[in-house]
């Protein structure tokens, strides 16, 4: 009886002994996970170039809004700005000009910015030395939107507008505020 009570106290500590190395022996890691999302400004124009046909009359010849996507993921905001460099040159003669007109509105937006339209109408006036007009917009912080830009040509006196092309160019701007 004692053999037998000496051999379970001996294969309880034996038991006792491999749960305890056991347990002991696991051990736990980790790692870490960064992820680096890189500044990123981004400004699509319309698709392709838009025209129109006068319409004979001293009212401004509006075209139709186009749409310029922007998306800037700085947490302090981007600014966006529209600008014409030259009024309306008539493409075969640059001695006829016209003013241009831009106005800017934003169209809808995504993410947590708010859009602000800081200067939203501007227009050229080449017979004082004005040859550009600009316009822009600011995000507060990290989002895209849809701008509204719409140029018009403003004819002013018909009796002296040439026939033919005329033509200007909108550049479309973004940086960080």
């Amino acid at each position: 009886m004692f053999k037998k009570i000496v051999f379970s106290f001996f294969s309880g500590l034996v038991l006792a002994g491999s749960l305890t190395s056991v347990a002991s022996a696991q051990t736990t890691g980790s790692q870490a996970y960064n992820v680096v999302v890189p500044k990123s400004l981004t400004i699509t124009a319309p698709s392709a170039s838009t025209s129109l046909d006068h319409n004979l009359t001293a009212t401004p010849q509006a075209f139709p809004a186009q749409m310029w996507a922007v998306r800037g993921n700085l947490r302090t905001g981007v600014v966006v700005n529209f600008t014409t460099m030259t009024p309306f040159v008539h493409t075969e003669d640059s001695n006829f000009k016209r003013n241009a007109k831009l106005d800017l509105a934003v169209g809808g937006s995504q993410g947590p910015a708010t859009w602000s339209v800081d200067k939203a109408s501007d227009t050229t006036a080449f017979a004082t030395g004005d040859n550009d007009a600009q316009v822009s917009v600011s995000s507060s912080g990290v989002g895209r939107a849809d701008l509204n830009l719409t140029v018009s040509f403003l004819t002013d006196d018909l009796g002296t507008l040439a026939e033919g092309n005329y033509a200007t160019t909108v550049v479309g701007t973004i940086a960080a505020k």
